[in-house]
């Protein structure tokens, strides 16, 4: 194995993902270089260049990073666009973590942990970004009531809405809205 076949696979490298996979003897697990698996002892690894190479050689592939699949979807990233999804259709409904999470079928804690360290903001601040960023639009490009672009958005509160813009924009609505006029 060479020195940069082992430093892919300890730093668990993606860009080396389409050029081979790695074997583990112990384990007879063969896995993508990205593979967050269990770092393995460098004697028991073994590279192969290709899929068919580590099946030949009796290795399985890991569960983990799918490396039989062609096209590599992280879990995280899948779930994370999943979400993001979800909010953009449903911004004006009350969506709260617990229900994001029971419509993805994971758990509100592993959903915001994966969600968070992706997205570098909790899915809630992402809602109330996307809400925010809506308002923003309709301000600029209509004359509804401040109620009713609240009530667009997600807020059935003009008072609370009003709060919240403030708290995001630096601004009131109203002044938001003669700001960019």
């Amino acid at each position: 194995m060479k020195e940069i076949e082992w430093i892919a696979v300890s730093n668990n490298d993606e860009t080396f993902d389409d050029q081979f996979f790695y074997g583990v003897s112990t384990t007879l697990v063969f896995c993508r270089p990205s593979c967050h698996s269990k770092k393995p002892l460098r004697k028991h690894v073994s590279i192969f260049l290709t899929l068919a190479e580590a099946v030949d050689a009796g290795y399985r592939p890991c569960k983990r990073c799918r490396p039989e699949d062609l096209v590599y979807i992280d879990p995280g990233s899948h779930l994370v666009k999943q979400t993001i999804k979800i909010i953009e259709v449903h911004f004006a409904e009350p969506l709260k973590l617990k229900l994001l999470a029971e419509q993805l079928f994971v758990s509100p804690t592993y959903l915001q942990k994966v969600f968070t360290k992706e997205m570098k903001v909790s899915p809630t601040r992402y809602l109330v970004t996307t809400r925010m960023s809506k308002a923003k639009h309709l301000l600029q490009t209509t004359d509804l009531l401040i109620i009713n672009i609240a009530q667009l958005v997600g807020y059935h509160n003009a008072a609370h809405f009003s709060t919240a813009f403030h708290q995001h924009v630096g601004l009131s609505p109203t002044q938001y809205r003669t700001k960019v006029q």
